[in-house]
């Protein structure tokens, strides 16, 4: 069976719990037989209690589940009794993790909404930006110096305006169409160090650490797009160690393989300050962002295009402190159809 499903007894303790119970929890829940219920898992409390209450309807709702590492999980619940006559002689609880498709579902909103703000507030951004330019050469000599200030400060700001607004309508866009990914075998490591070596290139103070195992295999993916997604991760981590001195950021590529699936993985990490605990569950939605000018658009497009690659990206902080992501990307098509979220249907 695909979904969890614990059987209580009329008491509403822990009788029958099935494998897929005890993995969604990460618990071996036979260890819990004859215990409440409310005692192991206090989240389903309002519906148990929904349920004694009335008990000849079916209740439904989505609970939230926080794992042992931190990541808050939702799951479809459904809690039936089991009747003899008017008598409960026990329940039925059923659940399953849709935390991945509620994700999917709200990208595809956010993407229908960033194509059409895209679409919309980029028509009127080039004749803005233009007709203030037309403004200032046309007027400018013509005017005493102080209107000659106005008018050159206020053309400048509009220009300047305009021109953050059109960086915005490309992230906008970035998010929503769809990646023309190039497909090719290559090495991330080669890719690692191209990237790497340009921002050791420039003269700033934080310190980049690789740690490369050159055994991994090479991976079926567009360069172009994992250049993007190092770029947005590590300049993340650049603007999140600003002020620091002592700021380092360190890369390391390792294989991972387990039993369904063998992939690459390549973490990012930094010694910053780290997620906000009480939205690092949420740091990939579009518009989440603790910057004052962000977007909230990068990690939201680094996660599509991981996902387009058929892998995986979490995030979470570091022991020590400071922010950590981990991207997994598949060796081939049978390690990519076995990391491909599986979509709920509802």
């Amino acid at each position: 069976v695909s979904r969890g499903v614990i059987g209580l007894d009329n008491e509403t303790r822990i009788n029958l719990p099935n494998r897929r119970a005890n993995k969604l929890f990460d618990l071996e829940l036979e260890d819990y037989i004859g215990r409440p219920l409310a005692d192991v898992m206090p989240m389903f409390d309002e519906l148990l209690t929904q349920a004694k209450a009335e008990p000849a309807i079916i209740h439904t709702g989505d609970v939230l589940y926080t794992r042992p590492d931190g990541k808050v999980r939702t799951l479809q619940t459904a809690i039936v009794a089991e009747m003899q006559g008017e008598s409960v002689f026990g329940y039925v609880l059923t659940f399953d993790d849709i935390t991945d498709f509620l994700s999917a579902q709200r990208q595809a909103a956010w993407s229908d909404v960033a194509r059409r703000i895209a679409h919309e507030i980029k028509n009127p951004l080039t004749p803005i930006q233009l007709s203030a330019e037309r403004l200032r050469r046309k007027y400018l000599g013509t005017m005493s110096e102080e209107e000659g200030e106005v008018l050159d400060r206020s053309t400048h700001i509009i220009v300047q305006q305009v021109e953050a607004m059109k960086d915005m309508v490309d992230a906008f866009r970035d998010y929503a169409r769809a990646p023309d990914l190039e497909i090719s075998r290559l090495d991330i490591n080669e890719i690692v160090l191209e990237v790497g070596d340009l921002y050791r290139a420039r003269d700033f103070s934080i310190k980049l650490n690789l740690n490369l195992d050159r055994e991994i295999p090479s991976v079926e993916a567009d360069s172009g797009r994992l250049r993007q997604v190092l770029h947005n991760l590590i300049r993340n981590s650049v603007e999140a160690l600003a002020g620091s001195e002592d700021g380092e950021i360190y890369i390391t590529t390792s294989l991972r393989k387990d039993e369904s699936h063998g992939a690459v993985e390549l973490k990012i990490e930094d010694n910053g300050p780290g997620f906000d605990m009480n939205s690092v569950d949420q740091v990939f939605d579009p518009y989440v962002t603790s910057k004052p000018k962000g977007t909230g658009l990068g990690l939201a497009i680094v996660k599509k295009l991981i996902e387009e690659h058929g892998g995986s990206i979490d995030a979470r902080n570091r022991e020590g402190g400071g922010a950590c992501i981990t991207i997994l990307l598949p060796l081939n098509e049978a390690s990519r159809n076995a990391m491909m979220p599986r979509l709920v249907r509802r």
